[in-house]
């Protein structure tokens, strides 16, 4: 499920404070959708380097491999260089970053050699790879990292639900005198509104679980599957909450996800 840029920073934020950021992520999203945008945040956040000069020369301990050959193409050699610096060591209380733009433009070779890296992660260090085309990507490589799909822009709440209340405050605005039984009503359809939101984000994040439970079950061991139920756990609230801020909305009593 493709994901709101200033979403998926936030939950990488809470994921690197609580010391639990993965050591190698796919960005992936169609053009616009943000790729560098994040991968320069998330690298000034565990690199401690502004984010507007994550992609420059005054970057430190933060390693880019970009197509250059004639063919456009990532080569080995590219990809050797990468590792050796990564190899390096960081300095004190900084990650080293390897960020890998258009990741599909990989040469097969590249794809192998880069392979042993993300098995074998150097020390402090965070790979990250974007695409807009992953499926160009091998399995193995694609098995190995964490997918992070963004959508083309921030995503505003549906229209279904912004009619849905717009008419319910058209209602309060025209009642003349409120009654407790309106009140009541009133409530219960805010309720009912919020349980519509919650069961279609619920309904989104199982079956993008499923997905890649189907996609790398033969590929990945049960602990890795365990993180990612937590993953969607925790994503599933925070997209409702996200969902529910943008209405305004939150009558006293509401449960939350179980």
């Amino acid at each position: 499920m493709a994901l709101p840029r200033a979403t998926a920073l936030e939950f990488l934020r809470r994921a690197y404070e609580q010391n639990r950021l993965a050591h190698a992520y796919l960005i992936t999203g169609p053009p616009a959708s943000g790729k560098e945008v994040l991968a320069a945040e998330l690298a000034s956040l565990v690199n401690g380097t502004p984010a507007n000069d994550v992609f420059s020369a005054k970057a430190r301990e933060i390693f880019v491999a970009r197509p250059e050959s004639k063919s456009r193409r990532i080569v080995t050699a590219q990809i050797r260089a990468l590792e050796h610096a990564l190899q390096m060591r960081a300095t004190a209380g900084q990650r080293k970053v390897a960020i890998i733009p258009d990741a599909d433009r990989l040469q097969t070779e590249a794809a192998n050699a880069f392979l042993k890296t993300l098995e074998e992660p150097p020390k402090d260090s965070l790979l990250l790879l974007l695409s807009a085309l992953p499926e160009a990507l091998p399995e193995t490589i694609l098995s190995r990292c964490i997918s992070i799909p963004l959508a083309s822009d921030v995503e505003p709440s549906s229209k279904k639900e912004q009619e849905k209340l717009v008419k319910l405050l058209q209602q309060a605005s025209r009642q003349p005198t409120w009654s407790v039984q309106f009140a009541y009503r009133l409530a219960q359809e805010f309720q009912q509104l919020l349980r519509a939101v919650r069961e279609e984000v619920k309904h989104e994040t199982d079956e993008a679980l499923k997905r890649e439970q189907t996609r790398y079950k033969d590929a990945t061991d049960g602990v890795w599957l365990e993180d990612r139920e937590e993953y969607y756990k925790a994503l599933t609230e925070s997209l409702y909450l996200q969902r529910r801020a943008a209405q305004n909305v939150g009558p006293p009593g509401e449960q939350h996800f179980e």
